[in-house]
């Protein structure tokens, strides 16, 4: 960046510049402001060097200005203030900036602005949308003309104190966007291609502005009886359960009805929600074995019957719609198997209930939510039943009876009038098969127009959900640099979650009330930010699971051991 009419350039600082950067340092921090005991040598080498990324600014006679980004926790403030993000705003990614220093002849403003364009810039190329700062109380209402909020008491000493700071990158744009050449923030709210939260219908969204009722009165009763009925239209469930919480409660609940069955089980895991299964079956200490596939990849229906009956199995437990790489495992292929060696069949039904057609007959429990396909808030766990469930006492905890939620009014607990209304405004307004149809029309225009790069989702379309798909970031690319990039461009797509950072993964998805005019942009978005411009003659080199993934079967209830069907 060059300023007009000086010459000015603010770049991410090399070695060859430490030596100057601990000049300005020492300049600022112990001889200007009284932070540390002045050196001989004219250099103060931060505690933080090592793990912080410095912006600098470059004029003729060297570095005039600085700061210091880190991302990496623990923040120095941190040490400083106990349960430091109990103060921030929930939801963020935060960093911490540090050292801004600029030399007293070059404090008319540019160098600031400068190093605050370049500061958006690496942030916005990491996924960092908040910085938290300690900021000297000599320059207060600087901090505050740039949208700095105070938080906690001053740290520091009696000659050098400093008030712990936040900056969202909203509000930093909206007070000096336009000066540190960045528009101002976007007012309307992007197209949302999220796994979740999804967007609503505005009936949904006009049921949730309504007052709240009892949970024991007519109209939650209405509302209840609204839901079940289109839920077991929509699926053929014979019943129907909700209660207060999220798809890991409803799997929990799910746990112990198979635990009730007092026999082993097989778990199929080709993903995350895979995985999660296992883990809640051990915490349930049920006996089980696992029957992996990499993630990605679809079931092995012959490796599942023989575990089936290597482990005299009494029940299957998987997840349909796998929903960190789009697998839709085969429904039908786990239904056969189940049938065939008399097994109970349960499924993790969570983004494919609403998704796509969903017949639930002969299985013996489904879980999903109220925040995903189904198109309403995120707060209700659903339990879909083949037989009602026999009431469950002693050992297990009273809100994890599944009967309860289907015995009686099935409201034992309470829950909120607000969720359930908006959940049954969703059910009763949608045109199921119409939305099914809207999101195969959307799965294709976004697939047709993807492979004009020579970029494939994760999963074919032969296995793959309509509904979700998995992009691989290209080699050498910042997965959060292109979630952040499709943000500002107005797509708001899934890539926070711990798996998909890991692996390097982006996510699309058609959900909710999503915009059907919004499918092409939104493509030619993502092949943008992935760098792959259409037309585009060959495919770059992609990166996958960062670990090896594991296959067969394995034999969890006590030793532990690896066996291959």
């Amino acid at each position: 960046m060059q300023a007009t009419g000086v010459s000015l350039r603010f770049d991410v600082a090399t070695h060859d510049d430490l030596d100057a950067i601990r000049r300005i340092n020492h300049r600022t921090f112990a001889e200007e402001i009284p932070q540390h005991v002045p050196r001989a040598d004219g250099r103060l080498v931060d505690r933080h060097e090592n793990d912080s990324l410095f912006i600098v600014a470059r004029a003729a006679e060297g570095v005039v200005g600085m700061l210091a980004l880190r991302a990496t926790r623990p923040f120095s403030l941190d040490g400083k203030v106990a349960n430091l993000d109990r103060f921030l705003p929930p939801g963020r990614r935060p960093c911490e900036v540090r050292l801004l220093a600029v030399e007293p002849s070059r404090r008319q403003g540019i160098v600031l602005r400068g190093l605050l364009a370049r500061l958006v810039r690496e942030c916005d190329a990491r996924g960092l949308d908040l910085a938290v700062l300690s900021a000297t109380t000599r320059q207060l209402p600087l901090y505050a003309h740039l949208g700095c909020v105070p938080f906690a008491d001053p740290v520091g000493s009696t000659d050098a104190w400093f008030q712990p700071m936040y900056i969202t990158r909203e509000a930093l744009l909206e007070r000096v966007g336009q000066t540190i050449g960045h528009s101002p923030v976007r007012v309307a709210a992007p197209a949302c291609f999220m796994t979740g939260p999804v967007p609503l219908l505005p009936a949904v969204q006009r049921r949730l502005r309504a007052p709240l009722t009892s949970h024991r009165g007519d109209a939650f009763a209405a509302d209840l009886a609204q839901v079940r009925a289109g839920l077991r239209a929509l699926t053929g469930a014979r019943h129907v359960a909700l209660c207060a919480g999220s798809g890991t409660l409803a799997n929990d609940l799910i746990a112990v009805q198979l635990a009730a069955l007092k026999s082993p089980g097989v778990i199929v895991a080709n993903g995350e929600f895979g995985d999660r299964l296992v883990d809640h079956a051990a915490r349930h200490a049920l006996a089980h074995v696992v029957v992996r596939r990499p993630w990605g990849s679809a079931v092995d229906a012959e490796a599942i019957d023989f575990a089936v009956r290597r482990a005299g199995a009494g029940w299957i437990w998987a997840v349909h719609c796998e929903t960190s790489t789009g697998m839709l495992n085969d429904l039908d292929t786990l239904r056969a198997i189940a049938v065939r060696r008399g097994v109970r069949l349960a499924i993790d039904a969570a983004s494919s209930v609403g998704a796509v057609p969903v017949d639930l007959a002969g299985v013996a429990f489904a879980s999903t939510v109220s925040g995903k396909a189904l198109g309403a808030v995120a707060g209700l766990a659903i339990v879909c039943c083949d037989e009602r469930p026999e009431p469950q006492t002693a050992g297990v905890a009273r809100y994890l009876d599944l009967a309860r939620y289907i015995d009686g009014d099935g409201v034992p607990y309470t829950q909120s009038s607000l969720l359930l209304g908006a959940l049954a405004t969703a059910v009763a307004a949608t045109d199921w098969p119409q939305r099914f149809a809207d999101i195969r029309r959307a799965n294709a225009i976004l697939l047709d127009r993807m492979l004009l790069t020579g970029h494939r989702p994760l999963v074919s379309r032969t296995y793959a959900s309509p509904a979700v798909a998995t992009w691989l970031v290209p080699e050498g690319t910042d997965q959060a640099s292109v979630g952040a990039a499709l943000e500002r461009r107005g797509f708001a797509l899934s890539w926070h979650s711990g798996y998909l950072r890991e692996r390097g993964w982006i996510q699309t998805a058609f959900m909710g009330d999503f915009v059907q005019e919004a499918v092409l942009p939104l493509a030619k978005a993502l092949g943008e930010a992935l760098g792959l411009p259409f037309p585009h003659r060959a495919p770059s080199p992609f990166r996958g699971p960062s670990t090896a993934p594991r296959t067969g079967t394995e034999n969890l209830p006590g030793t532990g051991t690896q066996h291959r069907s």
